[in-house]
């Protein structure tokens, strides 16, 4: 009975990937790795949606060296601007006027009547004026574009620090029970180090891709442009991290004689 419980447990599946051979064994860890990577996602997620509560009132900007990779026209989708946000501002104002003088269920259904479908696109164009407004320092808009303006770290920050948490969970997750390392301390900046690349630069890889998409001839495919290229950067770091982690920064831990097996070997 204690040699069936053994089985089913975490270590019993561990042990007998084991002695199915190399290949089965790294199926095993892939497996347990991608469990992983959904709990960071999980704490992702999670914190993403947090953190702005914290940051969204540092106005900031990133340094320059930065601003090239977090451009604000391939982060924020201004198309719904055909022309001057100064324009739109002022249309903007009239609409305000009109449906929010009075804040009562009447006055915003009579708006919503008398607009018809602009009052529907006013709202989206509120909500995005919204966003690039807080996160967003000195843009203009034109003709449905960015033209100009700095992300802030209001911004940044929730993104950088929702990924770095989770995945620093992760690390020790993978390293505890993915890979059973005893990896030195030092691993771990190594691990930090590689993590702020790999934001980067999936980052930018997500705003070229989006951008490639967006003048695909398909409209669906270009209505899911920001969701393929999260999806792209998702998976870049998975493939990345998981041999990285498995042959350099958490090898496994040699058993009791295999170190003196591999001595006596040389």
């Amino acid at each position: 009975m204690a040699d069936d419980k053994k089985k089913f447990s975490l270590g019993g599946i561990d042990g007998a990937a084991e002695e199915k051979g190399s290949f089965i064994k790294t199926v095993w860890q892939l497996v347990k790795f991608l469990v992983v990577s959904g709990l960071v996602t999980i704490i992702q997620l999670v914190l993403a949606n947090v953190l702005p509560l914290v940051f969204d009132n540092v106005h900031a900007t990133i340094p320059a060296f930065l601003q090239g990779v977090f451009a604000p026209n391939t982060i924020f989708d201004a198309s719904v601007f055909t022309g001057s946000i100064n324009d739109w501002l002022e249309t903007a104002r009239t609409f305000m006027n009109e449906a929010c003088t009075k804040i009562d269920t009447t006055a915003l259904k009579a708006a919503k009547d008398t607009l018809g479908e602009g009052y529907s696109l006013m709202k989206t164009q509120l909500n995005t004026y919204i966003d690039i407004n807080k996160y967003v320092a000195g843009f203009t808009i034109e003709n449905g574009s960015i033209t100009s303006g700095v992300i802030t770290w209001g911004y940044l920050l929730p993104f950088f620090l929702s990924n770095l948490i989770a995945n620093i969970y992760g690390f020790y997750q993978n390293k505890k029970t993915t890979f059973k390392s005893d990896a030195p301390w030092y691993n771990f900046a190594i691990y930090i180090v590689l993590m702020i690349a790999l934001i980067l630069f999936s980052t930018w890889f997500q705003g070229w891709l989006y951008g490639v998409l967006l003048k695909a001839p398909w409209a669906w495919l270009s209505n899911l442009a920001r969701t393929i290229g999260g999806l792209a950067a998702g998976f870049i770091q998975m493939v990345v991290l998981f041999p990285m982690e498995k042959f350099v920064l958490l090898k496994e831990k040699k058993k009791d004689g295999e170190e003196a097996a591999e001595e006596a070997a040389e």
